[in-house]
C-alpha cells in the first residue's frame, strides 16, 4: 500500500498534476474553514452594495420624474406665454355674458390640444383673471366641481404673494364633496407674458399618474414604500397612498441612507432631491428578504468554486508544460526589461503565437536599445549642428577677397561712390565671417545695418527712406549676430517688391520692464509699409511645418532669426510679426536686456 501511494504520487504524475491536486485540497480545506467568517463579511458588504444600488436605482427613478414634471412646466410656460390666451384671459368683462364666455371656453381648448395630447396627466385646467373671472379649460375640468371652493381660492391667494414659481398641493379627502376623494394632486403659478405683465392665475390638476407611472418601478420587494415631497417639504404621493407613514420618516440629508429597525425587520432608507425641480424623494425597502437571499448566493459560490478548481486542474494539466515554460521565460524578459537591461533577448522554442510574441519582444527590445542611443546622440549634437547649419547660409566668406579687389580697382579708378558700395558690401561680409555664437552689440549690428542701406539707398535713391530710433543707453545692448539684416533684406525682396516709390522703413528700440524674476526685455521693432501678409503667412513664419530646404533664400530670413533666438535665449524670448495687408509689416523681437559690462561681471 505504502508503494501504491509512492507511486501514485510519485511517479505516475507529473509535477503539475501533483501542484493541482495539492492546491485543490488545500482551496476545498480554505474554503470550508473560512466559510463562516466569510458569510458574515459577506453580509455586511451585501448590505453596502444593496444601499448602493437601491440609492443609484432611486436617483435614476427620480432624474425620470423629474425630467417629466419638467416637461409639465414647459407645457404650462407654453399655456402662459401663448398671446392667445393672454388676449382671450385679459379681454374678459365682469359682466360677460354666458354664452361669450363658452366661446372663449371653446377657443382656450382648440388652441390647447397639442397641450392635452403632450400632457395626458393633465385633468384640468382653471385660470382666474385679475377681474376675478374663472376660465376652464380641458376636457375634464369640470373636475374642478368636485373640490371645495374655498379651498381653490386660498390656494389663490397663497400664488398672489409669488413671483411666477409653481406652488404644488396634494388634495386631501376632505377637501372633496360627497367623499369625491381622488388621489388627485394639484399645481398652480402665475401667468405672465413675455413683457412678465402678470394677468391671472393658473391651477392645474393632475392626475396621479405623473408620479405612480415612475414611482412604481420601485417597487423592488413586497415590502416598499416611497415618499414625494415638493420643494418646500409638502408631501405630494406615497405609493400606498397612506397619507400618515410620511410623518415617522427619520430625518436624512440628500443622498443620504440608513438601515433602521421597525418591529424586528431592518428597513433601508434613502433620499435624493432632484435636480432641477427640487423634489424630494423618501424610499424604504425591508432587507429581510435580501439578506435571506445571501445564504444561497453563498451556496452558489461555494459550488462555483469547486466547480473552478476542478476545471483549473484540468487545464493546467493540458497546457502546463507547453505553456508555462515559455510564459515564464518572457515574464522573465519583461522583469530584466524593467530594470533596464534592453539587450535582454528571450528563446522561445515552440512555434506558436508565444514565438510571435518572443520575437516581437526581442524586436521591440533591440529597437528600445538602438532609439535609446540614437536619441541620446542628436541631443548631444542637434544644438551645434543647427548653428552650424545656420552660420553656413548666412557666411559667404568665400566673396570677401573679392570684393576687396574691387574696392582696390574703384578706389584707383576715382569712383568713390562705387569704391564706397564696394566697401561697404565688404564690411557685411566680413562681419559674417565672425562665429555665428559670438554675441555683439546693437552699435555694431546697426553699423551693419547702415551698410546695407547704403547700398539700398544707390539702388532707389529718393525711393527710399530710412528712419533709426535706437536711444543712445542702448547701443552698448549684448545681442546675436546678424539677426536685422535677413529681416530687413525680406523687406526689400517680398514687402517693397511691387512699390515703385515712398518705401519706407523704420527701426526703433527700447527697454521693457519685466517681472521681479526675469531681466527686462529689450525691444526691438522693424516697421515696412510694405504689401504686408495675411495671418496665414504669418503663422508659417512663426511656426513652420518643416526644416529650410537648404539653398532656399525666401524662407531662410525671418525663420532663421527665429529659430537662433530660441535656440539661444529660449522662452520667453522670441519674435512677434503684425501686419495689415497693404499698409504695413512689423516685426518685435523680443531679447534679453543685457550690457556688455553687465555679462562681464556675470
Amino acid at each position: 500500500m505504502p508503494f501504491q501511494l509512492r507511486s501514485m504520487f510519485g511517479r505516475r504524475y507529473s509535477f503539475s498534476t501533483k501542484l493541482i491536486l495539492i492546491l485543490s485540497i488545500a482551496n476545498l480545506l480554505i474554503l470550508s474553514i473560512s466559510g463562516f467568517i466569510t458569510y458574515q463579511v459577506h453580509l455586511s458588504l451585501f448590505n453596502q452594495e444593496i444601499s448602493r444600488q437601491y440609492a443609484m436605482t432611486n436617483q435614476q427613478v427620480l432624474a425620470r420624474l423629474d425630467s417629466r414634471v419638467k416637461d409639465m412646466y414647459r407645457i404650462t410656460d407654453y399655456i402662459t406665454l401663448n398671446p392667445i390666451v393672454k388676449q382671450a384671459i385679459s379681454g374678459q368683462t365682469e359682466d360677460m355674458p354666458p354664452f361669450d364666455r363658452m366661446l372663449i371656453e371653446r377657443e382656450l381648448d382648440k388652441q390647447l390640444l397639442q397641450v392635452r395630447l403632450d400632457a395626458p396627466e393633465i385633468m384640468g385646467v382653471r385660470i382666474y383673471d385679475l377681474k376675478g373671472n374663472i376660465t376652464n379649460v380641458g376636457t375634464f375640468a369640470s373636475h374642478f366641481i368636485q373640490l371645495d371652493q374655498s379651498f381653490l381660492a386660498g390656494k389663490v391667494k397663497e400664488l398672489e404673494g409669488t413671483s411666477g414659481e409653481y406652488l404644488w398641493s396634494r388634495i386631501a379627502p376632505e377637501q372633496f364633496h360627497q367623499n369625491a376623494y381622488r388621489n388627485w394632486i394639484l399645481a398652480g403659478r402665475l401667468m405672465r407674458s413675455t413683457d412678465l405683465d402678470t394677468y391671472g392665475v393658473m391651477l392645474i390638476l393632475f392626475n396621479s399618474s405623473l408620479f405612480e407611472s415612475y414611482l412604481k418601478d420601485m417597487r423592488m420587494q413586497g415590502d416598499t414604500g416611497a415618499y414625494l415631497f415638493d420643494q418646500d417639504g409638502g408631501f405630494l404621493y406615497s405609493l400606498d397612498n397612506e397619507e400618515q407613514e410620511h410623518s415617522d420618516l427619520p430625518a436624512m440629508e440628500k443622498d443620504e441612507t440608513l438601515i433602521r429597525k421597525e418591529n424586528g425587520t431592518s428597513y433601508l432608507y434613502t433620499k435624493q432631491i432632484s435636480d432641477r425641480v427640487r423634489f424630494s424623494l423618501y424610499s424604504k425597502v425591508s432587507l429581510k428578504q435580501i439578506q435571506n437571499r445571501s445564504w444561497v448566493i453563498l451556496q452558489v459560490a461555494i459550488i462555483s468554486a469547486l466547480a473552478s478548481i476542478v476545471c483549473y486542474w484540468v487545464i493546467i494539466l493540458i497546457v502546463s508544460k507547453k505553456l508555462l515554460r515559455p510564459l515564464k521565460s518572457l515574464v522573465y524578459g519583461m522583469k530584466r526589461v524593467r530594470d533596464g537591461a534592453f539587450d535582454t533577448r528571450v528563446n522561445i522554442k515552440t512555434k506558436d503565437e508565444l514565438a510571435f510574441i518572443g520575437e516581437s519582444f526581442n524586436q521591440m527590445t533591440h529597437q528600445i536599445d538602438t532609439l535609446i542611443r540614437e536619441v541620446y546622440q542628436r541631443e548631444l549634437s542637434e544644438k551645434e549642428a543647427e548653428l552650424k547649419a545656420i552660420q553656413a547660409q548666412l557666411n559667404p566668406h568665400f566673396l570677401y577677397n573679392t570684393l576687396g579687389m574691387f574696392f582696390w580697382k574703384f578706389y584707383g579708378l576715382n569712383d568713390e561712390k562705387s569704391a564706397q558700395l564696394v566697401n561697404s558690401l565688404s564690411e557685411m561680409l566680413q562681419y559674417t565671417l565672425e562665429p555665428v555664437q559670438k554675441l555683439t552689440t546693437l552699435r555694431d549690428e546697426m553699423k551693419q545695418l547702415e551698410n546695407y542701406f547704403n547700398i539700398q539707398q544707390a539702388r532707389y535713391q529718393e525711393a527710399l527712406s530710412t528712419d533709426i530710433q535706437i536711444p543712445l543707453d542702448l547701443h552698448d545692448c549684448r545681442i546675436i549676430r546678424l539677426l536685422f539684416q535677413p529681416i530687413v533684406e525680406n523687406a526689400f525682396v517680398h514687402a517693397f517688391r511691387d512699390k515703385k516709390s515712398d518705401r519706407r522703413l523704420t527701426i526703433r528700440s527700447f527697454r521693457q520692464a519685466a517681472s521681479q524674476s526675469e531681466p527686462d526685455f529689450l525691444i526691438i521693432e522693424i516697421t515696412d509699409n510694405g504689401c504686408g501678409m495675411d495671418a496665414s503667412m504669418i503663422q508659417r513664419i512663426i511656426a513652420p511645418s518643416q526644416m529650410i530646404p537648404e539653398g532656399d533664400r525666401e524662407r531662410i530670413g525671418t525663420s532663421s532669426v527665429i529659430r537662433r533666438i530660441n535656440l539661444v535665449h529660449g522662452e520667453p524670448y522670441g519674435v512677434d510679426i503684425f501686419s495689415k495687408i497693404g499698409d504695413y509689416t512689423t516685426v518685435r523681437l523680443r531679447l534679453p536686456y543685457q550690457k556688455a559690462e553687465e555679462e562681464e561681471q556675470q
